[in-house]
């Protein structure tokens, strides 16, 4: 990592933000077609622990970290990311139609002072058919998820027309995603998310996705309506989804609601961008809702995956430990690098056997 600090980050932050992710993205899809930098990779970041393999809805993950969506939107960097120790890949978030996102220029902006990113690009996609076209051409040595959201037309659409389209692009993903992923809250679409936030709509758009043949294992993204932490709201989120046993979990996507009380980037910066806030400013708010939500789902039927602000094995342990049964990352690579996951694989290992679990699946729930 400390190279990347000297040598690599200092190029990429020379450009501006979306320009480096877009350099970045395409390094990596070079790295990914050649089968000598993919080994290279994996033998020096790869998984060696058995006590990080875990299994969550019925699916084999060899450790715990995975690379949540949003890094690689349209699955090109999936064959490099997939070798540098992440127990999963998940690309997206894909919409049925193509899309080039919001059309205003910044969309992407680094809070250094803060570890973190804004983000405004409105879901930009090739669209399903062109990635999972992409996805038949490659073998990961992990599980692959694939995370889906409406189609971004600059208007905002209906629930009824958003739940008909997630549901013809999950079609396209079946034989080749290990899981999907609804993304019901990204908070830079025109409504900013919602359109499912009633335990009507919810059903509704459930009943619409229970209709295609061999899907995979499907989980929601989703930021609560009101306090994410009351009871009464999670216990309504959760009768909506009772009736559907392929739903098996949740990503709760906790936004940060006081930026000028949390960040040390100044307010006038801030007042400058637009879009959903990510980095270590999440971790809190997002740690005290999976400790609300935990003790409230049936834990034989539904497991939460925990994404936001983590960029250590400490914070990744606690989140687990909060009763995260995976847990994600993206924001800490574009500060840390790709060292960064071995680092956290090693740490978890280390914290466990410290603790005397014989493996990751011990540690979730058991408290702080």
């Amino acid at each position: 990592m400390a190279m990347y600090r000297r040598a690599i980050r200092p190029v990429l932050f020379a450009l501006d933000a979306e320009a480096s992710h877009r350099a970045t993205i395409g390094l990596c899809r070079t790295a990914g077609s050649s089968v000598i930098l993919r080994r290279a990779a994996k033998a020096r970041f790869g998984i060696r622990d058995s006590k990080l393999h875990t299994t969550v809805a019925g699916i084999d993950f060899p450790g715990p970290v995975g690379l949540a969506a949003g890094f690689d939107k349209n699955a090109e960097a999936a064959p490099a990311m997939s070798e540098l120790g992440f127990g999963s890949i998940e690309v997206g978030s894909v919409s049925l139609h193509s899309s080039k996102g919001n059309s205003d220029r910044p969309r992407v902006w680094r809070l250094p002072l803060d570890e973190g990113l804004r983000i405004y690009y409105g879901c930009p996609s090739d669209g399903a058919e062109v990635v999972a076209a992409r996805l038949k051409s490659i073998k990961l040595d992990v599980p692959l998820g694939v995370s889906l959201v409406e189609t971004n037309t600059g208007t905002v659409t209906s629930a009824d027309h958003a739940a008909e389209e997630l549901a013809h692009a999950m079609t396209y993903f079946s034989g080749l995603a290990d899981y999907l992923v609804l993304n019901l809250s990204c908070p830079n679409m025109p409504r900013g998310g919602g359109l499912f936030d009633s335990p009507e709509k919810l059903g509704m758009l459930l009943r619409c996705c229970a209709q295609p043949a061999g899907m995979p294992p499907v989980f929601l993204k989703l930021t609560p309506p009101g306090d994410a932490e009351d009871p009464s709201v999670i216990d309504l989120i959760l009768g909506a989804v009772a009736p559907f046993d392929f739903v098996k979990g949740f990503i709760l996507n906790i936004p940060n609601r006081d930026p000028g009380g949390t960040l040390k980037t100044p307010p006038d910066s801030l007042n400058q961008m637009r879009g959903g806030i990510t980095g270590p400013s999440l971790r809190q708010p997002t740690n005290k809702a999976i400790s609300a939500w935990y003790s409230r789902i049936d834990r034989k039927r539904h497991v939460l995956i925990g994404c936001g602000g983590i960029s250590s094995a400490d914070d990744a342990y606690r989140t687990i430990r909060l009763g995260a049964s995976l847990v994600q990352l993206y924001t800490a690579l574009v500060y840390q690098g790709p060292g960064l996951i071995k680092s956290i694989n090693e740490g978890l290992s280390r914290m466990l056997e410290r603790d005397g679990f014989r493996t990751i699946g011990e540690a979730v729930g058991v408290g702080e």
